[in-house]
Order: structure tokens, then sequence, then C-alpha cells
């Protein structure tokens, strides 16, 4: 079956929730992937930061497949090994003692919502988020997300979630009130345009709660696992949160979630308080943890940051070269976005169609930047070779 099939098929029984670009991926191989027609793609998107030892990676795929063989599910009643090696490897490696396992990014962030609810006590509700925040999907984490678009339709949404002006910590400070029981912030904010959040900011935030008896939540599940060039982004920053998310690259495309705390915040979790039926799935976790070894393999994380170096030089190439459509580049690591004039936000969508069309995959993020978030193995001649592309983009479209 071609692309044209599989999307009709599709289309004719899922709910519209997502605008798909017209090709059914079948297969992918690092940095690469195919479509149903046989079509080759240069995958600068990692699906959103997830992938982020390439696609179908030997080692991972190996290990997939050794604990599909062995065990795949059994629940929570029971322990077992690649659930506790993965906890093991993510304490061993973080500021955390404590470690609780869900799905997806935004399990992990509920799961942070209710061990601040339930640490900071009766009458302690309220979390700070900021604009331009994304955290996810359901309802609690919806409300969270300082991005009132996605907020439309849902209302009434759960009440305690308020949003402080980004980059301002007076906007914060102001916003604190005796229910307030902690921050939420992401070190880099993905989804609304590559905005990074300075170490001065986060040093402020951290003394803000401080100060005021407040937890600090940082949502790592697009900054985390190696993405800005250290395993978590906060290392790079000076500043060490109360609680941590991450998901995505975590298990390289199966879905699984963490949320990583503290032993004495930890304790305000007991039997029966917080559950997840699939969380730490034996088979995700296997993958997790052969994805953690390799990322903490000496040079790996060296490797990022020099290839993050090369990239934003690059890019800044294409502003320089292009000022017409760009104006610069942000971000950190492999996570980075090229600022786009007027001009450029208002062909942000068609730029990103045509670098499909020329066998690319980038995305436009918070209607200002082109994101580019490729698997961390990628190389410098792919790098090279999705600039050309958008040079070339560029050129058809002046």
């Amino acid at each position: 079956m071609n692309n044209h099939e599989w999307a009709a098929r599709g289309n004719a029984v899922f709910i519209g929730t997502y605008n798909r670009f017209p090709a059914a991926m079948v297969r992918g191989s690092g940095c690469r992937l195919w479509d149903a027609d046989g079509r080759e793609y240069l995958d600068f998107l990692a699906g959103i930061a997830v992938c982020s030892l390439g696609h179908c990676h030997p080692a991972v795929t190996e290990a997939i497949r050794r604990q599909a063989g062995a065990l795949v599910h059994v629940s929570n009643l029971f322990h077992t090994q690649p659930q506790i090696e993965l906890a093991e490897l993510l304490v061993k490696n973080s500021f955390a003692d404590r470690v609780f396992m869900g799905n997806s990014g935004a399990e992990a962030n509920e799961a942070a919502i209710k061990l601040a609810r339930i640490h900071s006590g009766p009458g302690k509700f309220e979390i700070i988020s900021l604009s331009g925040s994304f955290h996810g999907r359901t309802l609690a984490t919806v409300a969270a997300t300082g991005q009132p678009k996605f907020h439309q339709g849902f209302e009434p949404l759960p009440q305690g979630f308020i949003h402080a002006e980004f980059g301002d910590p007076a906007s914060i400070e102001a916003l604190i009130t005796p229910q307030t029981c902690a921050i939420l912030c992401e070190p880099l904010q993905g989804e609304s345009g590559v905005r990074p959040l300075e170490a001065e900011y986060l040093r402020a935030i951290r003394s803000l709660c401080d100060h005021h008896g407040l937890l600090l939540i940082f949502d790592e599940v697009q900054t985390g696992l190696g993405r800005t060039g250290t395993l978590f982004a906060h290392e790079q920053l000076g500043v060490t949160p109360d609680i941590m998310t991450l998901a995505k690259a975590l298990g390289n495309g199966l879905p699984i979630g963490a949320m990583l705390t503290t032993e004495k915040i930890a304790a305000s979790l007991v039997v029966g308080t917080h559950a997840s039926t699939f969380g730490g799935n034996p088979v995700a976790a296997a993958a997790a943890v052969e994805v953690l070894k390799i990322m903490l393999a000496d040079g790996f994380l060296a490797s990022v940051q020099k290839k993050s170096r090369y990239f934003i030089g690059r890019l800044q190439e294409v502003a320089a070269r292009y000022p017409q459509w760009a104006t610069g580049v942000r971000g950190r690591g492999l996570l980075l976005g090229l600022l786009l004039t007027e001009k450029g936000v208002a062909q942000g969508m068609e730029i990103v169609e045509q670098m499909f069309a020329q066998g690319a995959l980038i995305n436009f993020a918070g209607n200002r930047v082109l994101r580019f978030v490729p698997p961390l193995i990628v190389s410098e001649a792919e790098i090279d070779a999705l600039v050309a592309k958008l040079c070339q983009v560029f050129d058809q479209l002046a």
C-alpha cells in the first residue's frame, strides 16, 4: 500500500486531532525515515525530541527484543529487574533519591503536581508556571501550561494553576500567596519557540522557592537525557530542582516517563496515593536502561556539545546569508531554533512544508522559529545536508 491508501484508511477511523503530513512512515534507521512510497527523509524532529539515539538503534532494539521474549508485563504489584536497574541509573546520575515511573511526560508532570500538593499540606495547592510553557495535554497539565490556545474549549480548568510573565522574577513573586506550593518551569521552553531560561533567571526562581518554602519543579521532558549537551539541562545552569520530570528520549520511542525527587519529599507519597498500571513496563524500562548506558558512555555528551557548536555555526551562516528570512539562532545543545523575520514567520508553515517536499523533517514552533531536534547521533555531514536543503527552500521562496 502507498501513502495515499494508508492515509485514506487512517482518516476513515481516527479522531481528527492531528494535522498529519501526507506520508505513512514504515521504516527508520539512524537519522533517516522511509515512507510507504519508498521516499527517504532526513529526520531533524526525532519524533519531537524522542528518538535521541536515532531510529532503531541496534543496542536498544536488541534490549527490547530480549526483554519482550522474557517478560512483557506483570504490574507494579511485583518488582522487575529492568525497572529497578533504570531507577538505580536515574538516581545515581541525578540529584534525586527516589523515582516514580509512568508512561509519558504528561503523566510525569501529573505525578509532580500531586506530589507538590500532598507534600506541602492542606491549603497549599497553587502552582505557578510561566507564560509560554507547555506541560502536557491532561486537564491538570493543560491548566499548568501557560498558553491560552491549549485551554480553549476545556474550561473550566482545574483550579490552582497561575501563570507568571516569562523572564520576570518579580512577576512570579507577586503571584505567591499562602496557598502556593510550587513553581513549575522548563529550563528551556521548546514548544513556544525554543526559549532558554537563563541561569540568572533560574537562580532567582530557586531563591524565591527557598525564601517562601516552595518546591521547585523542573519539567525536563524535552530538555532531559542529553538533549542540551548534559544529561539534564539544569546541570549546566547551576540550579537544582526539588522535583524533576522526564519522558520523551528516555525510551527512545517506547512510552515511558519518570518523576524524580529527594528522599524527604518522596516520603509524602505512600501506598495508595499514586499509581500507574503500565508505569515502568519491563520492555520500556529495558529500552531506557540501554539508552542511559549509551548516553553515559565516555564521550557521548561531549559529542553532542561539539555537534551543537557546529550546527549553531551553520545556522548562523544561514541567518547571515538570508537576512530577509532569519535573524539568528537560539537554544542549547541540539534543541535549536532559527529565529525568523516577520516575512519568515508569515511563511513559517510553508517553509516546513517545502522542507518536507525536499525530504527533510523540521517544525515551526511558537509561531516564531524553525525548530531542529535531530537525533543526538546526527553527523556533521547530515547537518550540512539539512542546511543545504534549507538554503534551497529559501532560494525557492525568495
